[in-house]
C-alpha cells in the first residue's frame, strides 16, 4: 500500500535524500560490526539530550491528541500552514493525515530523519494510542505499511521498523523474546478484492531479507490489547534481528513470506 506520510516543509533543515545518505554512510561504515554498535535494549543510553528529547515526545502527543478531538483549532492551524481547512467530515485514519500534516508543517515532528536503531527520546515499554503517533515520533514513519525502510546510497533497502497492526494477522507471538513476522502484499482484504497472488521478494520483505543478511537491527512494536474492553495500543518492543525467513501457503492457498525474529 502506498505510504501517506506528507512531505517535509522546508525549514532550513537537510533535504530527505541527503538526511538518507548520511544514515546510509552511518549504516555502510558499521557494516561487518552491527552488532557491537547497536546497543542493547538494557543498554540504551539516557543522556540530558534523550530527556529532553523525551519530554518534547509527551508534548508532541498531547497536542497530537488535542488536535484529533478539537476540529475548529486544527481548522485554524491548517490556514496558518497554508492549507484550506477541508470541512468534510474527517474519520479514521483521514483525521489522523491531516493532524499530521499540520504538526509537520509546524516543525513539530521529532526524529524526521529514518534511522536504525533505537530513537532518541523513546525507551522500551513506551506506549502509543493511535498508529499515527509512531509516525510523528519517528519511530515508524509509514502510516499503513507495516514494514518501514531505509535507502542505502548502494541501493540496497534496509527495514527500519515493524509495526503490527491486525490487518494481515501478521505477527504470531512465541516466546516474549521471539516472532514470526509474515510478510507484506497481496492481501485480498486490502486491496479491494482482487484476486489473492503470492506475494514477492521486493519492498519490505526484501528489506527485512537485506536487514538479516548484512545483521541490522530491527525495531519492533506490537499491538496490544487491554484487559478490560476490546482497545488496544502499540508498545515499542525494542530492537530484534531477523534470524531466518522462509515461505510458505498462506491463508487464500498462496505463497507468503515467514521471517523469525529474535530480541537483542
Amino acid at each position: 500500500m502506498v505510504a501517506v506520510r506528507p512531505k517535509p516543509g522546508n525549514s532550513g533543515s537537510l533535504s530527505r535524500s541527503k538526511q538518507a545518505k548520511q544514515v546510509a554512510k552511518k549504516v555502510l561504515s558499521d557494516k561487518g560490526h552491527s552488532q557491537a554498535n547497536f546497543c542493547a535494549d538494557k543498554e540504551m543510553p539516557y543522556t540530558a539530550e534523550w530527556y529532553a528529547s523525551h519530554l518534547e515526545i509527551k508534548e508532541l502527543l498531547s497536542f497530537y491528541r488535542k488536535l484529533l478531538v478539537n476540529r475548529k483549532l486544527l481548522d485554524q492551524l491548517s490556514q496558518e500552514c497554508g492549507k484550506s481547512p477541508d470541512r468534510r467530515q474527517y474519520s479514521g485514519l483521514g483525521v489522523h493525515i491531516r493532524v499530521a500534516r499540520v504538526l509537520e508543517s509546524l516543525g513539530k515532528c521529532v526524529n524526521t530523519i529514518k534511522q536504525i536503531g533505537h530513537v532518541s527520546g523513546i525507551k522500551v515499554g513506551d506506549e502509543f494510542l493511535w498508529r499515527g503517533e509512531l509516525s510523528i515520533v519517528g519511530l515508524h514513519h509509514e502510516f499503513q505499511r507495516g514494514i518501514d525502510c531505509l535507502k542505502l546510497i548502494n541501493g540496497k533497502i534496509m527495514a527500519t521498523s515493524i509495526v503490527d497492526s491486525g490487518r494481515y494477522e501478521n505477527v504470531v507471538g512465541i516466546t516474549s523474546s521471539k516472532l514470526v513476522y509474515s510478510g507484506e502484499g497481496e492481501n485480498p482484504n486490502l486491496s479491494g478484492g482482487k484476486k489473492p497472488k503470492d506475494q514477492k521478494l521486493v519492498g519490505g520483505n526484501l528489506a527485512l531479507k537485506n536487514s538479516m543478511d548484512e545483521k541490522i537491527p530491527v525495531r519492533v512494536i506490537r499491538r496490544r490489547f487491554n484487559n478490560n474492553d476490546c482497545s488496544y495500543k502499540f508498545v515499542y518492543d525494542g530492537l530484534y534481528r531477523v534470524t531466518e525467513f522462509w515461505k510458505e501457503k498462506g491463508e487464500f492457498g498462496k505463497y507468503v513470506y515467514k521471517f523469525s525474529l529474535r530480541k537483542y
